[in-house]
Parts: structure tokens; sequence; C-alpha cells
């Protein structure tokens, strides 16, 4: 048996009457999915834009700690540099020291 209504053949029910009711497809759609993504969007948008903002401010801090450690290594490479200076200058004198004393110890020394 089929609805009331309707008729039954080979290919299946076929209505007899037209509906009584406006088609969905004619009732205007609910843009409450459409607003709630746009939200979406929006939060996830903000959540990006608060990311990137981080980021930035976490590079400029960084940049700043690279330089603090570029100004002390260029320091310590003037530390080196003046302290073998110093100590060429130190060896060299010393050298010069012994070349003059060394002749007057061998001198004074009894065979």
């Amino acid at each position: 048996m089929g609805k009331p209504g309707h008729t039954k053949n080979a290919t299946g029910s076929v209505p007899t009457q037209s509906p009584q009711t406006t088609p969905q497809d004619y009732i205007l759609p609910d843009h409450s999915f459409t607003l709630q993504s746009i939200m979406e969007m929006q939060k996830s948008l903000g959540q990006l834009t608060q990311a990137v903002t981080t980021l930035t401010e976490e590079s400029k801090k960084n940049s700043t700690k690279l330089d603090g450690i570029s100004h002390k290594i260029y320091a310590a490479e003037v530390v080196v540099s003046l302290l073998v200076l110093i100590g060429g200058g130190v060896f060299y004198l010393f050298w010069k020291i012994w070349d003059t004393i060394a002749p007057l110890i061998q001198i004074k020394l009894p065979h």
C-alpha cells in the first residue's frame, strides 16, 4: 500500500496532487552558519595577528641580545690582541736584555 494521494506504478511512487507547503528552496536561508563561520575566521585572524606581533617583539629582543654579544666578542678580541702585543713586547725586551747580560755572565764565570 502507498500513502494517500500517491499511486503506485512499476517505476515507483508518483504523487497525484501538488504539495500544500512551500518548497524548501524558496525559504530564505538561515545566515547563522555563515555568521558563525565569519566569527570563527575573525577569531583565528585575531590569534594569528597576536602571534605575529609577539614574534616581531621577540625578534627585536633577540636582535638586541645579539648586538650585545657582538660587542662583547669585539671587546674580547681587542683585549686578547693587546695581551698578545704586550706579551710580545715583554718577550722582545727580555730577549734583548738577555743578549746584553749573557756575555757578561760568561766573562765572570771561571772555567
